[in-house]
């Protein structure tokens, strides 16, 4: 009996030891202390940490559907739709070779390929789970867009390295591709394989310029952290993207602030921007926007046509997985924005395309 508790006992240590290595590998490293160091001339980086334009709010005992406990994200949300949510799988033969003037693809969440002036350009890319741990914090269902049906993509552009916006195996899959990211987010890249060459970290109104494509990192009010120890280690970003006489907004994810007011003044009309609106909650209510904050940051920045995202495919907040979008979509009326509400994996041409309420 001793002999048999002992190997159960090996057992469950080895278990729990595989689990420790793999999170680690997931999480990625983070910036050493001598590129820390650099970024200490910067003015929105004291203390050791990139600080938010705005202080962040957190009422943990007003959590709306509260209270909010990590072993929720182990199990089928209970906000979680009833049956799989409609979607159009795409393979890589689907795509044109060479890549469009201006298309969308959402897939779900905040990853979507976009194709401007033909360059492809994919954002936020996360085709598994939204954690370090198998199984935790699951989807609704899978991506219309396999990991390994990707084609050759010309930029992959990340906002931040929370799980559900960055992804290992995934950055390991395009580690050939070139990436736009966050000053920081590199020391993860390059822990996982990406060259050096191939990754150009960018601040607050720093310009990435080549091949007639422009991209400005711009602020939000957010954090980053991938575990214990390493919050705000890294900086999280929204972007202008330029080419071919178009201009896009991706936001990412933030809290309503003054940036969008400054950025639409001075940058837009935006052809197209995109806006995340899911994600609230009254117990952290500025990490992410409330529904009617999207839609006034979207008046504000000048936009001509609105995709929503960061919605469908995880709960992170504890409301039902299509409040938002009713919300969003019934604040935006009267804006004159056109609102496109594209299915997972459905190609659009934001200005000529049209698309239905399929929630």
């Amino acid at each position: 009996m001793k002999r048999m508790i002992a190997v159960v006992c090996v057992l469950i240590l080895a278990f729990v030891a595989g689990l420790a290595l793999y999170a680690r590998r997931e999480m990625g490293k983070m910036p050493s202390e001598a590129e820390l160091k650099t970024y200490e001339k910067l003015p929105y980086f004291k203390d050791g940490e990139f600080q938010s334009p705005q202080k962040l709010v957190y009422d943990f005992d007003n959590v709306r559907n509260g209270p909010a406990n990590w072993a929720r994200f182990l199990m089928k949300s209970p906000f979680a739709p009833e049956k799989p949510l409609p979607r159009i799988e795409l393979k890589s033969k689907d795509f044109a070779d060479k890549p469009g003037e201006f298309v969308l693809y959402w897939l779900g969440h905040s990853s979507a390929i976009i194709e401007l002036d033909g360059k492809r350009l994919l954002f936020d890319p996360v085709f598994g789970n939204a954690a370090p741990l198998p199984l935790a914090v699951p989807r609704y269902g899978k991506a219309p867009l396999s990991r390994e049906d990707l084609l050759a993509i010309d930029y992959v552009v990340i906002t931040h390295n929370h799980y559900d916006h960055l992804e290992r195996r995934t950055v390991q899959a395009l580690k050939l591709s070139r990436f736009i990211v966050p000053l920081g987010v590199g020391a993860a890249l390059r822990g996982w394989g990406v060259p050096d060459e191939n990754i150009r970290e960018l601040g607050w109104n720093d310009t990435f310029d080549k091949e007639g494509l422009r991209v400005i990192a711009m602020p939000a009010v957010h954090y980053s952290g991938r575990g214990l120890g390493d919050r705000n280690k890294t900086l999280w970003n929204s972007y202008i993207l330029q080419s071919g006489g178009k201009s896009i907004y991706w936001v990412g994810d933030t809290g309503y602030g003054s940036h969008f007011k400054t950025i639409g003044d001075k940058y837009g009309p935006f052809d197209l921007a995109t806006v995340e609106i899911d994600g609230w909650n009254t117990g952290w209510p500025n990490t992410h926007m409330f529904p009617e904050e999207a839609a006034k940051a979207m008046q504000e920045l000048k936009a001509k046509n609105v995709v929503p995202v960061h919605w469908a495919v995880f709960d992170l907040a504890l409301h039902p997985w299509h409040e938002s979008i009713d919300m969003f979509a019934e604040a935006l009326k009267g804006s004159g924005i056109g609102l496109l509400t594209p299915l997972m994996g459905q190609k659009i041409i934001p200005g000529e395309s049209k698309t239905e309420k399929w929630w």
